[in-house]
């Protein structure tokens, strides 16, 4: 009885702290990582205390190695390009993948209900709408909390198409919260005028429609048009407000200035010469790169202009180009097996009705960060690398299970 009471004792403080995540990891620019070495910690104590290796435990073995190997190929390339004397502290912000095994398995003896999870999300986007609209009403020109607009946006547009994969197995007070919650978060988006993570935004409602439309869409003909009806609201009424449509109009005569040799310091432009100029010092040290956070250096001596722009940022506004350079084709390669592998796994269990909806919420998460490195990057900043880890943490060790499930949906 008393180790009955120790073990609910313990999953109900670990569902407190994964719930509160969602709430303040973009809008509350501390406590998400406080959050997480929380709950890194209690995974080190069961580690010592009870021997517990995440990576021969089956369904935390995937994650471990993925994690931990990303974070090991980082470290080496910046081995290879500067030795011993190399700035280590630089790969403080990949740390959270190093410590992905203790948080997963800190989180694999926790008690996770769904809707819990769900409803921590949408009173995130709640608090982030209202922040962005309070913020927008007085002037601020990118509304977007305490965080960078283009990392805000991401983190939105992630937490955004997570809280709405059940939306049509919830009862109605559920779905009304998610309504408010998706009107709120999409303002956020749009807000904080991130183009890039607009993009991610249109090509996630895409893939979620897709996914879900033979089971809950087709042949639902209110349905259908309560849907295309909700959304023409909300960008009839919200987008006008905004300089989206400008800025990405800007955007486009940006880049067609640049190919014709226009040396003007658009942000648009710099983002072309950046990835054309990352691409070619790509090639003269292809296998393992220039080292972590050498990348723009190093690309700024092969760019035709902007190279103090250049120079001035930390990556090169694309998460697969900057992986190049810095850590060459096997650190791309990392990248990609740290991305693509989980999303094949959870594309695998879409069709199970028991692991479906946490399946929905792995696809959403993984192709987001996907999309999150077209036009920045999706793990250079310590928000969305939290972000990342913690929903993988969650997620992936689902999949691997055979039997009863440690997390919970009552409604299945």
């Amino acid at each position: 009885m008393h180790e009955a009471h120790l073990n609910k004792s313990y999953s109900s403080f670990v569902v407190a702290l994964l719930l509160l995540f969602p709430v303040v990891i973009n809008s509350v620019k501390i406590l998400g990582n406080l959050i997480l070495l929380i709950l890194v910690l209690i995974g080190a104590y069961i580690a010592i205390k009870e021997q517990q290796n995440p990576f021969k435990i089956p369904e935390l073995k995937l994650l471990s190695w993925i994690t931990v190997g990303y974070f090991l190929i980082m470290l080496l390339s910046i081995l290879i390009a500067n030795g011993i004397n190399a700035e280590f502290h630089h790969l403080g912000r990949k740390l959270h993948f190093l410590l992905a095994p203790l948080l997963a398995l800190t989180i694999y003896r926790a008690n996770l209900s769904i809707q819990h999870l769900l409803l921590s999300l949408k009173i995130g986007l709640i608090l982030i709408g209202i922040v962005t609209l309070v913020q927008f009403v007085f002037g601020h020109p990118r509304p977007s909390g305490m965080i960078n607009a283009n990392i805000f946006g991401d983190l939105a547009v992630a937490m955004f198409f997570l809280s709405i994969v059940r939306v049509f197995k919830e009862n109605r007070q559920e779905q009304l919260l998610s309504l408010v919650a998706s009107t709120l978060g999409l303002t956020a988006i749009i807000l904080s005028a991130s183009r890039g993570s607009w993009l991610s935004f249109l090509i996630l409602a895409v893939i979620y429609l897709i996914i879900i439309y033979p089971q809950f869409l087709k042949g639902y003909r209110k349905r259908q048009v309560s849907f295309l009806l909700l959304i023409s609201i909300i960008l009839g009424v919200v987008v006008p407000q905004t300089s989206m449509v400008q800025k990405v109009s800007t955007a486009i005569n940006n880049i067609q200035d640049w190919q014709e040799g226009d040396a003007k310091f658009s942000s648009s432009g710099v983002r072309m010469e950046m990835w054309k100029s990352g691409a070619l010092a790509a090639a003269d040290a292809p296998w393992f790169g220039y080292g972590y956070r050498n990348a723009n250096e190093v690309a700024a001596k092969y760019a035709i202009q902007n190279h103090e722009r250049i120079t001035g940022f930390t990556h090169l506004h694309n998460e697969y180009i900057t992986n190049l350079v810095s850590a060459g084709f096997v650190g791309l390669m990392s990248l990609l097996t740290l991305l693509l592998v989980p999303l094949i796994m959870f594309i695998r269990k879409i069709k199970s009705q028991k692991q479906h909806h946490y399946a929905l919420m792995g696809v959403m998460l993984c192709v987001g960060y996907i999309t999150f490195g077209f036009t920045h990057i999706a793990f250079g900043e310590e928000h969305v690398n939290a972000f990342y880890v913690l929903f993988l943490s969650i997620l992936l060790p689902a999949m691997g299970k055979t039997q009863a499930s440690l997390f919970v949906d009552k409604n299945l």
